[in-house]
């Protein structure tokens, strides 16, 4: 949350049966401080980020009892420095440089005050009924050669003329590397940015919406991999497996089908993620529905 005409921001974790978490990133030089110390709320942890400059980038990973680094589950831009590099200019203009040698490893959160919020120009836009629906899947990765949505978004008539009017995007959510089909996610409001800007992104469902065509995001609530913070918080490093005390995973998956980390739908923090991620993408990005 910004506060104070975005010179400020109040982060909040969910982490309970833990003990300490630090906030280090670029407002604090990467240091573990006192003020970097979140206050600990029964099992929330917080703290306020002050003197920020609107405009601004600021990295950050959140330290957990001392060990764990993570960045933020719900942040919605995060560096991966195994895989940022690879990644064209032409497709994420402007890329938030990965802090290299600040950090031991892993995924870091982007805290954007003062934000431009994006111009929606198709207010009008009224979604069909579900029955009405004539639904082209696609794949970003293959089904354009730049992979990106500024070249997705100049398709869209070849679409329309094809009769089509909605498109289930495969899912688009943070995954792991690069190069996937998109069912393994490990953040759930972060664009994936190898498609492109979160207004990139905003733009091709802007324009989709003004030709009559409803934008559907596929996603996979089943699973999630290591790297998600959900995961990596609570996790038995021995068996390789979400901890018995994971408030969001069985330790083993229910069923013979599942791949990578079984989330437990039946505790409450899985069932307010799933709520949450669903009022962020209808809201955020004028979703039209999920598959």
């Amino acid at each position: 949350t910004y506060e104070n005409n975005n010179t400020e921001a109040v982060l909040i974790l969910y982490a309970p049966l833990k003990n300490k978490i630090s906030v280090v990133g670029d407002f604090n030089n990467w240091l573990q401080t006192c003020n970097g110390l979140l206050k600990k709320d029964g099992d929330y942890f917080w703290t306020r980020i002050t003197g920020l400059t609107p405009g601004t980038n600021y990295r950050f990973q959140y330290i957990v009892d001392d060990t764990i680094r993570v960045a933020d589950p719900y942040s919605e831009l995060v560096l991966d420095p195994s895989n940022d590099q690879y990644i064209s200019p032409a497709t994420y203009p402007n890329m938030p440089a990965y802090p290299t040698g600040k950090t031991t490893g892993g995924f870091v959160a982007v805290l954007s005050p003062g934000e431009a919020a994006y111009n929606w120009t198709s207010n009008s836009y009224v979604r069909p009924d579900k029955k009405d629906l004539m639904i082209y899947e696609l794949l970003v990765r293959d089904f354009t050669a730049a992979q990106n949505w500024q070249t997705l978004k100049d398709t869209l008539n070849y679409i329309k003329n094809l009769g089509f009017n909605a498109i289930e995007l495969m899912p688009i959510n943070e995954f792991d590397g690069n190069n996937s089909w998109g069912y393994n996610p490990c953040f759930y409001f972060a664009p994936d940015k190898a498609y492109g800007t979160k207004n990139a992104l905003k733009a091709f469902i802007d324009q989709a919406h003004s030709l009559g065509i409803s934008v559907i995001q596929d996603v996979a609530f089943n699973h999630a991999t290591g790297q998600s913070p959900l995961a990596a918080m609570w996790w038995n490093s021995t068996l390789s497996q979400p901890a018995s005390n994971s408030p969001y995973f069985y330790q083993t998956a229910q069923h013979p089908y599942n791949v990578f980390n079984d989330f437990n739908h039946n505790t409450e923090p899985t069932k307010l993620h799933v709520s949450r991620f669903i009022r962020h993408w209808l809201t955020e990005y004028r979703m039209d529905g999920f598959r």
